[in-house]
């Protein structure tokens, strides 16, 4: 019996020209098929091309000697590279091994770290032994004061006043061991909203009013109330402060309006004191602002797929902070990007229906 494609076999003899690159073997490729092959532009491949030409990573070449300053032994790998790779987890929510896996497989990935062969991959080890001298330098600090540096020589940073929430970060519960002992955190807290129990810790940030960018940020135990980290959050400089009603304070509001700052909390009503009229209003105008806050929880959450990997505050308090630098890059870079906020953010336009009255 003949085979289905032996006549575009003897064809490809006869005839060698691209255009039967489309009838061969699919599971055996060529470096014609390859070469032939459409490329196209992904979301991720953008996104990363972008990233390079908009971020200076200059200053990884000072903590490449800081982290290893020893000159024995085998080169380690660039701190440039391997800073990226952590970027990378933080952007897609990748564990040292899937991290492994995806620079392996993906060529976007390759291309964002300059990788060229296999054997210039980092492997899981390799990372996460790096994850531990940037926690040990504590460079996490110098890695959120550099980004705000960044923005704001893109411009792209105005104090216009804060605004203040809290998320709640789960963490597992632990479980008893056969000699009595427990792997639950013991830093982490206890606490209920909505009538459900939650264990873990609280991240704490305060936003700017406009561009969405997190300015301040602190993690603690689940167990304290969200008003006790405002103090920490929002300074004398800034101009107006925006929050919920957990952050109500009288004395503040007082003080607030004293020193001619807008004190943009959310009014709450209480037993026998409902809410007027123009108390209501003035909250759904504050709301239109305050929101805005949700909106960086949602993206690190979501997208960013962010849950809390250590036990122990110091390194959970890392990788809050990581994640909020990293968080602000991606936000520099799809918003403010002019090609990046085209391919990612556009949106069809509306079509509306038009009466024509008259003759045509």
């Amino acid at each position: 019996m003949r085979r289905k494609g032996a006549f575009y076999d003897r064809m490809r003899v006869i005839y060698p020209f691209p255009i039967f690159t489309m009838y061969s073997n699919t599971a055996n490729p060529t470096f014609a098929d390859f070469s032939l092959r459409k490329q196209k532009m992904t979301r991720t491949a953008a996104f990363l091309e972008h990233v390079n030409d908009t971020v200076d990573f200059s200053f990884t070449e000072e903590w490449h000697e800081q982290l290893h300053p020893s000159r024995r032994g085998r080169p380690p790998f660039d701190a440039g590279v391997m800073f990226r790779v952590i970027l990378l987890q933080l952007w897609f929510g990748l564990s040292d091994a899937e991290a492994e896996e995806h620079i392996y497989d993906r060529q976007s990935f390759q291309q964002f770290l300059g990788i060229t062969t296999d054997t210039d991959v980092p492997d899981e080890t390799t990372i996460c032994r790096f994850r531990a001298l940037l926690q040990k330098h504590k460079l996490e600090e110098a890695f959120f004061v550099e980004v705000y540096r960044q923005l704001e020589e893109h411009g792209v940073k105005i104090r216009r006043g804060k605004i203040v929430d809290a998320t709640i970060c789960e963490t597992p519960k632990g479980r008893k061991r056969k000699d009595g002992t427990t792997t639950r955190d013991d830093d982490a807290g206890f606490t209920k909203k909505n009538g459900r129990g939650y264990h873990g810790y609280k991240g704490h940030i305060a936003t700017d009013t406009k561009g969405k960018f997190i300015e301040e940020r602190v993690i603690s135990s689940a167990s304290p109330h969200d008003s006790q980290f405002f103090d920490e959050l929002v300074d004398d400089s800034d101009q107006a402060a925006f929050a919920d009603s957990a952050y109500i304070n009288t004395e503040r509001k007082q003080k607030y309006r004293e020193d001619g700052k807008l004190y943009g909390i959310v009014e709450r009503a209480t037993r026998n004191h409902p809410l007027t009229s123009s108390q209501k209003k003035r909250n759904r105008k504050l709301s239109t602002v305050r929101c805005r806050v949700e909106h960086p929880f949602a993206e690190i959450k979501k997208r960013m797929k962010f849950w809390l990997r250590y036990r122990g505050q110091r390194k959970n308090e890392w990788q809050f902070t990581m994640v909020c630098a990293a968080y602000n890059l991606k936000r520099l870079v799809g918003e403010y990007h002019p090609a990046q906020k085209q391919a990612v953010i556009w949106r069809p336009p509306v079509l509306r229906r038009v009466t024509v009255s008259g003759e045509c």
